[in-house]
């Protein structure tokens, strides 16, 4: 079984994220598959949260660092510098040290106001891991 995220688009089922593009693909052409509906209500911007993850993307290629030189590297550094995390999960061991939950860019955690807020801090941030300017990495993803 797989899980794969879809938006409802002019009245059809889009994979949502690349990833989902892939898992989807593996699926053959006219093949039956079976589907349980869940979703949320926030509006939010598909082709925002796609730019987000091209502008990490456009990181991820344009750098050799250990904490951004892979996509799932590249979020969680994002999230620490962006200090978005669950305030109701903060726990510390017996060494003391503080761990945090870090909250999902996706919709069921984000609506669409706090998202452009969010990703507005984020722009300036991973122009910066390359040394670009945030209209250069936006023209840069753009081209994903």
């Amino acid at each position: 079984m797989k899980e794969i995220a879809f938006q409802k688009r002019k009245g059809v089922a889009v994979p949502y994220l690349p990833e989902d593009e892939e898992k989807w693909a593996d699926f053959k052409e006219n093949q039956i598959t079976k589907h349980k509906v869940t979703g949320t209500t926030k509006e939010r911007s598909w082709l925002q949260l796609k730019m987000l993850h091209a502008a990490l993307k456009t990181v991820v290629e344009n750098t050799e660092h250990k904490n951004w030189n892979s996509l799932e590297k590249a979020k969680l550094s994002l999230k620490v510098e962006l200090n978005y995390y669950d305030p109701g999960v903060i726990i510390v061991d017996s060494q003391g040290n503080v761990h945090m939950k870090y909250r999902s860019f996706g919709y069921e955690d984000l609506g669409h106001m706090e998202a452009c807020k969010l990703f507005d801090r984020a722009w300036p941030i991973l122009a910066k891991v390359i040394g670009i300017t945030v209209d250069e990495l936006l023209a840069e993803a753009n081209r994903e």
